[in-house]
């Protein structure tokens, strides 16, 4: 149950514990632990759901978790951390440092483009233990598909290689493993206990475990030792409440109830995009700072990160601005956690998040045409589901004959369309009708010279 401490009003929290009930539901999500913060402390944490569906046992605040690449967050802290310390200089080739990347092409790859994942390195990079055993694999890895890199325009390109190089870089200047400095100069001074990059230091309590939607379930140990070599990239272990101080400290300039990791200034760089940022239709501008993904969401910046590991995923972000900041983490993949991220922090700024997030308005709008549709004389029969991303799968039953169609911009929810080749879009088309049994809506389909007419069941 919520935490006493929590200031959200009760109406908020009985919104947010609702959204995340048909979360789980929806998703086929066995637990979710979630806390919301602000500058000064929990405003509420729980957990729903199950860390384990057999024995059923639930998820709380303290579940521990694989949480993916929000690892980048520590680590842009760690590396940052050496900055101040005139260790390490964010210009600095990362060959100075490691034997790796000395012939990649263009200019040296420096510390601050692989922070930012603005190198123009490709991702070839997977972090099992079957393809990495050790620092020198990563390196000829990484040596092994500096040939893709892309050298003439800086861009945002996610490179979890770049990551896995900066632990590497971390205990190469400072003489520590990374997952040592990592527990001594950022866990531990935040109080985060629960938190590791090391498997072999796990609690032994409130442990979750992990479920692939086509897998069998898999202990959080069994994972942690299959990708240890994810590491700084994406070897975290957390739980919300701790993921949650991490947000605290960053809301607060990189200071956590007296104690501070990191200067305001290096805190400021890594909220602010030092890539450039994607073009989207939205015009959220997503790119990245420094271990964050930069955005924008309810008018202001949003800053945060996902991560998932097959079994397992989380979310952390931040409205510096309204100083507001959300955990999530969870036990099974594949879900649009951000999204799920972004509607919590809605809920906590009084928005309802099927206006403000683009995907669930999306959904939402794609709900409200689903459906079974026919010909007047029972000719055809259509079925229209709901697709990813905001599409619609629009299948002719009689004729074998399935599709995706996409939203169209001038009608979002009401027109979906698809190329087919040769110029030709096929289309469904939804209509409101007003009729003697009162409202409903009609399917134009057209495919190509025809168009059918037909209604929703």
């Amino acid at each position: 149950m919520a935490t006493e401490e929590g200031s959200l009003p009760p109406s908020t929290v009985r919104a947010v514990e609702r959204f995340l009930d048909d979360w789980l539901v929806e998703g086929g999500v066995p637990g979710v632990s979630v806390a919301v913060v602000d500058r000064e402390g929990v405003l509420y944490a729980n957990g729903l759901g199950a860390r384990r569906t057999d024995p059923r046992l639930p998820a709380t605040p303290r579940t521990v978790y694989g949480v993916g690449s929000i690892a980048k967050v520590v680590t842009a802290v760690t590396v940052l951390q050496l900055t101040e310390r005139g260790a390490v200089a964010l210009d600095d080739a990362i060959a100075n440092h490691l034997p790796v990347l000395r012939d990649a092409p263009g200019d040296p790859v420096t510390v601050g483009e692989l922070l930012s994942h603005s190198s123009g390195l490709p991702r070839g990079f997977f972090a099992e233990r079957d393809s990495v055993a050790d620092r020198e694999d990563l390196f000829r890895h990484v040596d092994g598909v500096a040939d893709g890199r892309l050298t003439d325009e800086g861009r945002y390109m996610y490179s979890n290689a770049g990551f896995a190089l900066l632990g590497e870089l971390v205990a190469a200047v400072d003489g520590r493993p990374f997952p040592v400095y990592a527990e001594e100069e950022v866990l531990a001074p935040l109080g985060m206990d629960r938190s590791t990059f090391d498997p072999g230091t796990l609690p032994d309590d409130d442990l979750m475990t992990g479920y692939h939607p086509d897998g069998d379930p898999t202990s959080v140990e069994g994972f942690a030792d299959e990708f240890r070599h994810a590491g700084s990239s994406g070897g975290l272990l957390s739980t919300a409440e701790d993921l949650a101080t991490l947000v605290r400290c960053l809301l607060n300039g990189g200071e956590h109830d007296g104690t501070r990791v990191l200067g305001s200034e290096r805190v400021a760089a890594m909220c602010t995009r030092q890539s450039p940022p994607l073009p989207t239709a939205d015009g959220t501008a997503p790119g990245y700072g420094y271990g964050l993904e930069v955005s924008e969401f309810l008018g202001e910046p949003l800053v945060g990160h996902r991560g998932g590991i097959y079994v397992s995923g989380g979310y952390v972000g931040s409205l510096p601005e309204r100083g507001y900041g959300v955990a999530l983490a969870f036990n099974t993949t594949g879900q649009p956690v951000v999204s799920t991220g972004k509607a919590v922090l809605a809920l906590v700024c009084g928005e309802r998040p099927e206006e403000a997030v683009d995907l669930l308005d999306a959904r939402e709008r794609v709900t409200a045409v689903t459906g079974t549709y026919g010909t007047s004389r029972g000719e055809m029969t259509v079925r229209v589901e709901a697709g990813p991303l905001g599409t619609v799968r629009v299948t002719v039953e009689e004729r074998d004959l399935s599709f995706t169609a996409s939203p169209d911009g001038d009608r979002p929810g009401r027109s979906f369309s698809t190329a087919m080749g040769g110029g030709v879009r096929w289309r469904a088309d939804f209509r409101e009708r007003e009729g003697a049994t009162g409202r409903g809506t009609d399917l134009l389909l057209s495919t190509g010279k025809w168009t059918v007419r037909l209604t929703r069941e």
